[in-house]
């Protein structure tokens, strides 16, 4: 494993012991430890969010310039990027919540390949140790499982729009074989940090749905906070 990866290793195996101290079982040490991450990770998540939501807004409007501008893909572009500029789309900023995850789940790959040996949890009996894969595939297709339910719950009514069932359906498809593929082999500790960590998603979505997401997403809420402070 890379060097530049053993930091994150380290905080990683300090929180976990951290946690296996408290409820003295390694599968629920994982697991808080996950919700731990996703709750430090939830700024960015909704920040990724609200730029999806803007996305599916303009959706009309890109379509239009398209059509528009069919046969000039130079004015095309520029006219996109206004558009983006007027909105305050940034679609590289979907990327964020990505890129800081990526050696996250690295450092959690590496930490479970060396030391899960010793973790073992009633959670998961038909498995000795964490370091062993899933002979069962219990965990990599629950996973897969909520990970495609997941992808078929819109952030916003904008989405029914944007992305027609049949079209999310599909995407989820060609998603959740990707999640089996690296699961499939993977540690078990590994599976359910991955299994933990979709289903924070899905209750993510579900929440994001509600009266206090949508006003998360839209902004609402914040200023609703603001403007009731200013009058106490």
């Amino acid at each position: 494993m890379h060097v530049w990866i053993q930091p994150i290793v380290s905080v990683l195996s300090l929180l976990l012991t951290f946690f296996y101290h408290i409820v003295k079982d390694w599968g629920i040490a994982i697991i808080l430890l996950t919700l731990s991450v996703r709750c430090l990770l939830f700024p960015l998540s909704l920040r990724v969010a609200r730029q999806q939501v803007k996305q599916a807004k303009i959706q009309e409007e890109i379509k239009q310039l398209r059509e528009r501008y069919a046969q000039d893909p130079n004015k095309l572009m520029q006219e996109t990027m206004k558009l983006y500029q007027g909105r305050g789309l940034k679609p590289f900023s979907m990327f964020t919540t990505f890129l800081i995850q990526t050696p996250i789940f690295m450092g959690m790959y590496s930490l479970f390949l060396t030391h899960g040996a010793a973790m073992s949890s009633v959670l998961i009996p038909w498995v000795i140790s964490f370091s062993q894969n899933d002979a069962w595939h219990i965990l990599p297709v629950l996973s897969g499982a909520i990970t495609f339910v997941t992808n078929l719950i819109p952030l916003t009514s904008d989405f029914f729009v944007a992305t027609p069932m049949n079209k999310r359906i599909t995407m989820s498809l060609m998603i959740v074989p990707v999640f089996l593929f690296f699961m499939w082999k993977a540690p078990v500790a590994l599976c359910l940090y991955w299994v933990t960590g979709s289903f924070w998603a899905l209750m993510e979505r579900g929440f994001y749905r509600t009266r206090k997401g949508k006003g998360l997403l839209n902004g609402t809420e914040g200023k609703r906070l603001i403007a009731s402070k200013s009058h106490m």
